[in-house]
């Protein structure tokens, strides 16, 4: 009987044990927390998938949970966790570099270089980027290039350009992107040897009435082989509502939708398909500009190592071009969400770790890093938050967020975020509200899903960080902006 007695008590004793140990934390009580309550009751979010999560970084104490554990695909907010990684593992001084090398000899007497001209990608993305040149001026860097070639005392190529792209090897887009996106300019891959954004503008001039056809009267840069099938319709809509359609390498196009009515010219941006070959081209042309002719036509690495491997010779640097650094790419990626550069700092960190700029091999990288950091909920397979394979956390993103405030890189890191009502794709938000000026974030939107996060200053003198993310609402990204901004006062009065 005793012995009964004794098994009773521990049996008892292990589930009011158990019971404590599972049992679920008391929700904060106040304003942020109630109105996520109340917001998440309204019909269109009825079948929504929502994260929140608010910590007070100076007390470590948690303002609000809503589904803070639950990993859902954020958008573009994945980018916070790329530019945090290259902050503490490239370093903001960080510059990517681009060589001009040559092969064989140049003759001293007539300056005649026999051999080929190579330029050495290194991963540079902002070759001619409109973020760093003013309209017209994209092309300046080439031509400076070919002033450096006649500095070196070369007149004339007796060989062709050899654009290498090899650093990021040709994978040409991030798995998980749609086929939807991979023909439009957002959806431009990173490449080993980017140029102009991996960006071309297809003009198109339209008809009077809604419902006509239109037509594509220049392409550019030029994209030699390029078909492009035109489905394009004339209408009443202001707006660019044309999607091109167009793998990576590919030069088979077509483009539908439709764009408005009565343009003698309208431009619709597309991704470049072989930027490597594009920027073999627009050298070459640079050079015969200058007076520098070539004997040969401009190719790339990856056409020399299609029916056998190609050895490249001994080379000799001629010029070396620096990026601008990290910190400045972060800028534009944190404020103006550019996809491209993302993807760019993303295939440096896996270059800096393995010596190979794989987008799968960064995101894994980033992946451990901050695992052991601020813990799991990250799911990341590339670094602009475009692939719907991406998944994180509201409690993994407000932990990195707390941490990068911790860091020497904290006042930087927080100033290269957009400003509720001040900058950056949240300029438009809150205006004439108390979370104007004090609400710093990064934004992301895709179809059924929008998310922001960043810091708040509130008006009490509080640092919280933050991360709110919903998915498949059934109202739209702007109504749930709306309801979003009322968080973002909300935090601010905290």
């Amino acid at each position: 009987m005793q012995n009964i007695f004794v098994f009773i008590f521990l049996i008892t004793a292990n589930y009011f044990s158990f019971s404590q140990g599972t049992a679920e934390p008391v929700k904060p009580n106040n304003t942020i927390q109630n109105y996520a309550e109340i917001m998440m009751k309204k019909d269109a979010l009825q079948s929504a998938a929502f994260s929140f999560y608010v910590k007070d970084m100076a007390t470590n104490t948690v303002v609000a949970d809503y589904n803070g554990k639950m990993s859902i695909p954020s958008a573009s907010t994945m980018k916070l966790v790329t530019t945090a990684t290259a902050t503490q593992y490239l370093g903001r001084g960080y510059r990517y570099k681009t060589k001009l090398m040559y092969s064989g000899e140049i003759d001293t007497i007539s300056g005649v270089l026999n051999g080929d001209l190579y330029i050495i990608g290194g991963g540079d993305p902002t070759l001619g980027s409109k973020y760093y040149n003013k309209e017209g001026h994209a092309r300046d860097f080439l031509f400076e290039w070919a002033d450096s070639i006649k500095s070196f005392g070369i007149v004339g190529i007796n060989g062709r350009i050899i654009a290498d792209a090899s650093k990021y090897s040709y994978n040409g887009v991030p798995s998980g992107w749609v086929w939807g996106d991979l023909g439009n300019y957002y959806g431009a891959g990173p490449s080993g040897l980017t140029i102009f954004d991996n960006m071309c503008r297809l003009e198109f001039a339209t008809g009077a009435n809604a419902g006509d056809t239109t037509s594509i009267i220049c392409i550019e840069p030029y994209v030699p082989g390029l078909t492009v099938t035109n489905s394009v319709k004339s209408a009443d809509s202001k707006k660019d509502n044309a999607y091109v359609y167009g793998a990576p390498y590919s030069l088979d196009w077509f483009v539908q939708g439709s764009i408005p009515k009565g343009r003698e010219s309208f431009i619709v941006k597309a991704s470049i398909p072989d930027p490597e070959h594009i920027s073999a081209i627009e050298f070459n042309q640079a050079l015969t500009e200058s007076g520098i002719p070539t004997k040969y036509a401009p190719t790339t690495m990856r056409e020399l190592n299609k029916e056998k491997p190609f050895t490249k010779p001994e080379l000799h640097v001629i010029h070396t071009h620096y990026s601008p650094t990290v910190a400045s790419i972060m800028n534009h990626v944190n404020q103006k969400s550019v996809n491209l550069f993302a993807e760019h700092i993303l295939c440096e960190i896996s270059y800096k770790k393995s010596g190979y700029g794989s987008t799968h091999n960064g995101a894994l990288f980033c992946m451990n890093y901050w695992r052991s950091k601020v813990g799991s909920g990250l799911f990341m397979t590339d670094g602009s938050g475009l692939s719907r394979s991406n998944a994180v956390s509201a409690k993994f993103l407000t932990n990195l967020l707390t941490y990068m405030h911790k860091t020497k890189s904290a006042d930087k890191f927080r100033a290269s975020l957009a400003l509720a009502g001040k900058r950056g794709t949240m300029s438009g938000m809150c205006k004439g509200t108390t979370a104007a000026g004090r609400v710093f974030g990064k934004s992301g939107t895709m179809t059924r899903c929008k998310s922001y996060a960043g810091y708040v200053d509130t008006k009490t003198g509080k640092k919280l960080a933050y991360a709110m993310i919903i998915n498949n609402h059934s109202c739209s990204n702007s109504q749930v902006r709306k309801y979003f901004e009322f968080l973002m006062v909300k935090m601010a009065n905290y």
